[in-house]
């Protein structure tokens, strides 16, 4: 398991000590999906108050010291806080100006948007992985998915085969086992673009 001891837990508990810089790691790694997440449920004007919010929650309320990778997915965590607080922000609304809000604001238990935004998030840092450490896979397999026809498509099949590998990475960093790591892998993979 101690390939598992992963980078995000370190900066977990770093953070949940007050650790500034792993304070500031964690801001910045998980701040992107839970602004595209709020401003997908139609709280595009109100996303950065209520992702500060959200991690102002996180970090005041000592989620993160509660935290624990054997007790389920890190992803399900930060979203079961994001919905809290879009919960207690559309109570506030309502009661302002005591009508009912659009229903696209109303938190839903099967929402598979925060995945979408969460997936989109891992893609984008893993290719700008690849544009850093592989600029010639990454600019063959941007062609490619442009529709435009590529100089090597040797380049296209290592550039998605690194790709995978940088996406995989990433997961591995947040999954306590590699149990954990294969189911993320296959829940993940429905919101890969194919």
């Amino acid at each position: 398991m101690s390939d598992f001891q992963s980078t995000l837990w370190t900066v977990i508990r770093g953070a949940g000590q007050g650790d500034q810089a792993a304070l500031r790691d964690f801001v910045l790694k998980y701040r992107p999906p839970v602004l595209a997440f709020l401003a997908r449920r139609g709280f595009r004007a109100e996303a950065e108050d209520l992702a500060q919010e959200v991690f102002l929650r996180v970090f005041q309320d000592r989620v993160l010291m509660k935290a624990d990778p054997s007790l389920g997915r890190f992803r399900s965590l930060l979203l079961s806080v994001t919905r809290h607080v879009l919960s207690h922000h559309v109570e506030r609304e309502r009661a302002k100006k005591r009508t009912k809000p659009p229903p696209s604001g109303e938190p839903s238990e099967n929402d598979e948007d925060f995945d979408r935004e969460w997936v989109s998030h891992l893609i984008e840092v893993a290719l700008a992985r690849l544009a850093k450490e592989h600029p010639n896979y990454h600019d063959a397999l941007r062609a490619f998915l442009d529709g435009g026809k590529p100089a090597d498509y040797n380049h296209v099949a290592r550039g998605k085969k690194k790709l995978a590998e940088y996406l995989k990475d990433q997961v591995r960093d947040y999954s306590a086992s590699r149990a954990e790591l294969d189911e993320e892998l296959r829940f993940l993979s429905k919101f890969f673009p194919r």
